[in-house]
């Protein structure tokens, strides 16, 4: 996906936006439809999430919710999500995902609906429950779904392709909100709760959407004989370890690539308000840099990945969103805080690629257990991190909440990704073949 950049800036500018929604329509429309369906999905998702996304810590503390009990929602969520993830992974790979994706997307729409009508923020907990469900279920049917519909010289750019798109749609949503909020009232419950009406009413869509569009992958699709075959949930699982693959590795970096996210998310935003005084404004245009930095980086690296492969990238991106949470805590003044929130989106892509190579360790067929598995592991790791995040907040400082993740993740991840081989292989042209098409 090169572009040419012409001396005129206005005709040059458009030249480059051309040839890069060109490039991208062309890379969509050679891979299998679901995964396009999924990119619409996941579009939409991003614009509708990204309406209250700065607004939701600050929401849940409006509704009567303190440091602890803001770090308990999450770890409640999490928990949910762990608990699941196994059951849900072998479902789809013995069962299909239709049904369990579309039943993901209802759940999400139950539990923004209840964000909206939420009297106090133990209410929120019960939304919580229903997002990591919906999530837990829609991230592992995304998974198979890549898995059966791009090849592995596409896999890291087609997930960067697909969250690039939701991106350029979700990019205004931040500054959208914005006025929406202080029209409604300011940040404030009042204020704040009509957008999660406004993200129900989206979500329903999507649904229709995907109950017309989505079908079942071919290659995961139930045989005649895994129906007949009695299920054996357990020896299903010992069929992923028979390999000499490094799984038992990636279980622990897989976890503690997620830990950062888990333990900051919470907080990220409102920190910016409370420690440094960040505005309704500084926070959209927080996200706004975040999203835009997407844009302009994700289809690039993700090209990268496929090129140099996905450790290089993943080692080259991690000093970037360090320097994220750096900023956050260190700097002063609106600038530094659209530029923290700018470079935290080096993390999501660094994500993407270590989601690129947890697909590629296993084959298809086994890629909804593996992925469930996957994420009982980061549970396991993740569900008391938002509480101990929300204690240190309360009793150490803010400050370290953001400090602490950064050090385990030079001390435990990074030393742990060396032991792991690189998962890019040369194109086989038949298996590449093979993944194309309708």
């Amino acid at each position: 996906m090169s572009v040419v950049y012409r001396k005129d800036s206005g005709g040059g500018m458009t030249a480059v936006v051309a040839h890069t929604v060109g490039a991208i329509n062309r890379f969509l429309f050679r891979q299998k439809r679901n995964y396009r369906v999924a990119v619409v999905r996941s579009a939409a998702n991003s614009f509708l999430a990204n309406l209250t996304a700065q607004y939701d810590s600050i929401y849940t503390t409006a509704l009567g919710a303190g440091s602890v009990e803001l770090g308990t929602v999450s770890s409640i969520g999490t928990g949910i999500g762990a608990l699941i993830s196994t059951p849900v992974g072998w479902l789809m790979d013995r069962y299909g995902i239709r049904k369990l994706y579309l039943l993901g997307m209802g759940l999400l729409a139950c539990a923004v609906l209840i964000y909206a009508l939420a009297p106090r923020w133990e209410a929120i907990i019960l939304a919580a429950i229903l997002m990591a469900i919906a999530m837990r279920l829609m991230g592992s049917g995304c998974s198979v779904i890549c898995a059966d519909s791009v090849g592995n010289e596409d896999r890291a750019t087609a997930q960067n392709v697909c969250v690039t798109i939701a991106s350029l749609l979700s990019m205004l949503a931040p500054l959208a909100a914005a006025p929406l909020v202080i029209a409604f009232g300011g940040l404030s419950v009042r204020g704040i709760r009509p957008l999660y009406g406004i993200r129900f009413g989206g979500y329903v869509l999507v649904f229709i959407f995907l109950f017309i569009w989505l079908r079942e992958p071919q290659r995961t699709r139930p045989s005649a004989a895994v129906s007949e075959t009695k299920p054996d949930f357990i020896e299903d699982f010992r069929e992923l370890f028979r390999s000499s693959r490094p799984l038992k590795t990636w279980i622990a970096v897989s976890a503690f690539t997620w830990l950062p996210m888990a333990m900051t998310s919470p907080f990220f935003q409102l920190f910016a308000h409370e420690q440094k005084d960040a505005d309704a404004y500084v926070l959209g245009a927080m996200s706004t840099a975040m999203i835009l930095m997407r844009v302009l980086f994700g289809i690039p690296l993700g090209r990268l990945a496929d090129r140099i492969g996905r450790k290089k990238v993943i080692y080259m991106l991690t000093p970037l969103w360090y320097a994220s949470f750096l900023l956050l805590v260190f700097g002063s003044g609106p600038v530094m805080l659209i530029l923290a929130g700018a470079l935290q989106t080096f993390y999501a892509i660094s994500s993407g690629a270590t989601s690129a190579m947890t697909l590629e360790l296993v084959p298809v067929e086994q890629v909804g257990r593996w992925s469930g598995l996957l994420g009982l592991f980061r549970g396991l790791v993740t569900i008391p991190v938002p509480i101990i995040a929300g204690v240190i907040w309360r009793t150490w400082g803010p400050t370290y909440v953001f400090l602490i993740p950064l050090l385990l993740d030079l001390l435990i991840r990074v030393p742990l990704l060396s032991l792991i081989p690189e998962t890019l292989k040369p194109c086989d042209s038949g298996e590449c073949d093979s993944v194309k098409g309708a």
